[in-house]
């Protein structure tokens, strides 16, 4: 199996807007949903030479550059001779965050930066939706149907071996969908396990993401042998945390499916995994739902980050 390259990581927290922006070239962002939404993208705005706004649509599996149409090599030509390229992790879904990396790869560049704001507070339920007073139930996104990118698909045959990742956010609704769309499996050889963000944003917060998912890992059979816990706003952790999992768990008769229904940095770190086993011995593949995220999902800023992932030389 091909070890990984390790990237190089480094991670700059505070809690105002990085001054470590100075000098980003050209930024990638989303559509603004939230408070820090907002903040990201004007703080790039006020740095950044550039700032190019991207959409992929899942469905068509195309990619939209400031509302046009684009293809990677046209999306590679926007990064060629740019040393510091910038995604906004905060607004920007996974299917961007890949079509970039992708380009990237394609135009040479080495290096990459990723822009993330933690959340404050995650906007609850109302209290009446809620049938156990204990459980915390949040709306944060819309739930699509469940697929891949191109790229990064591998089709699966019943009754094939195939190990199952899912990184776990606040919605148990998310890995009940993914199993119900991918109900012709054999447990005997396909194996689930998960992945919880534990330390969390805020203390206490591994409680959203443990509780409300009990009776599903229980449903599913998945005992502590099967669960993983990584650092919800490490990107660096959950790209080894991957590794690990895919070093235990792949099977070259079978196939390394990953979902990362978490946090931002959990599909940030699953993104950079799936970039660097594209084409391994032992297939990767992406299961994912693509949501549309609910408007004001969170209110205020808590922490930023500012991650620079250097590709380490052979």
């Amino acid at each position: 199996m091909t070890k990984p390259a390790r990237y190089i990581f480094t991670s700059r927290q505070s809690n105002v807007v990085p001054a470590s922006l100075e000098g980003v070239e050209i930024a990638f962002v989303g559509d603004s949903v939230d408070d820090r939404g907002s903040a990201t993208t004007k703080a790039l705005k006020g740095v950044a030479k550039t700032v190019l706004s991207l959409r992929f649509d899942a469905n068509k599996q195309g990619t939209y550059l400031d509302g046009e149409e684009t293809s990677r090599e046209r999306l590679a030509s926007h990064l060629r001779g740019k040393t510091r390229i910038l995604m906004d992790a905060t607004t920007l879904g996974l299917g961007e965050l890949l079509q970039i990396l992708l380009a990237a790869g394609r135009a040479e560049n080495r290096a990459i930066e990723f822009l993330y704001a933690e959340p404050k507070q995650y906007i609850r339920r109302t209290a009446e939706s809620a049938i156990d007073g204990q459980l915390r139930e949040f709306s944060l996104t819309n739930n699509c149907s469940f697929c891949s990118v191109q790229g990064f698909a591998h089709e699966y045959q019943p009754h094939m071996r195939a190990a199952h990742v899912f990184l776990l956010g606040f919605e148990p609704a998310r890995i009940l969908n993914a199993i119900e769309q991918r109900n012709d499996f054999d447990r005997e050889h396909y194996r689930c396990h998960v992945v919880i963000g534990v330390p969390a944003f805020q203390a206490g917060w591994e409680s959203n993401a443990i509780r409300p998912h009990l009776s599903v890992l229980d449903d599913l059979d998945i005992g502590e042998n099967s669960i993983t816990y990584c650092q919800a706003n490490s990107i660096r952790e959950t790209y080894l945390t991957l590794w690990d999992l895919y070093q235990q768990l792949g099977d070259e008769r079978g196939c390394f499916y990953v979902s990362p229904l978490g946090t931002k940095p959990h599909a940030v770190g699953t993104a950079l995994f799936l970039l660097e086993t594209k084409g391994n011995d032992i297939p990767t593949s992406l299961y994912y739902d693509h949501p549309v995220r609910v408007p004001h999902r969170s209110s205020e800023v808590a922490t930023w980050h500012h991650v620079h992932v250097q590709l380490r030389e052979r």
